[in-house]
């Protein structure tokens, strides 16, 4: 009891025996803490990265509707630098060479739901359904093992727009 009140106290003998703890303490909760600490920027960044298909996938089908095509390019080339233009502002996170972007065309919006199409970026007022997908690799291991397929997260974004009439 005296020992105890002691401790209460901040006596000397108290420093003695509480030596070392605050060490235990942080050797014990460290590898938890920095593992959630890892798992909030690998998911963050994942979003970020899905976030910019997003926005690339909106532009690019924008510009694909209307029909235009730049000077010297096919319409494949304008919307694909389109494409790689908004997934370089990433810097060396994504590789816009990885990115793969699909097109099928419908002649309405019940017939897209059904499946099949054509590949293509279709024609006046038909039904384009963009998709690009992106393997995202995780950057760190522990991540990798809840998280994807050996290490690789598909990150996938969809738009489905109508073209506008080209006359």
């Amino acid at each position: 009891m005296s020992r105890l009140l002691s401790c209460v106290l901040k006596s000397p003998a108290c420093n003695a025996t509480r030596r070392g703890t605050v060490a235990l303490e942080f050797a014990l909760l460290a590898p938890a803490f920095f593992l959630l600490l890892l798992g909030i920027v690998e998911v963050s960044m994942m979003i970020g990265a899905q976030e910019l298909m997003e926005n690339a996938a909106y532009n690019a089908s924008r510009l694909a509707k209307t029909g235009y095509v730049a000077t010297g390019q096919t319409q494949a080339q304008t919307v694909s630098q389109v494409v790689t233009n908004e997934l370089s502002s990433y810097g060396a996170l994504i590789d816009p060479a990885q990115v793969t972007m699909t097109q099928a065309s419908y002649g309405s919006f019940s017939s897209a739901s059904a499946g099949g199409g054509t590949a293509g970026y279709g024609t006046e007022q038909q039904i384009v359904v963009y998709t690009l997908s992106y393997p995202w690799k995780l950057f760190t291991p522990i991540m990798s093992a809840i998280l994807g397929t050996d290490g690789v997260v598909t990150l996938t974004s969809t738009i489905v727009v109508r073209n506008e009439p080209y006359g």
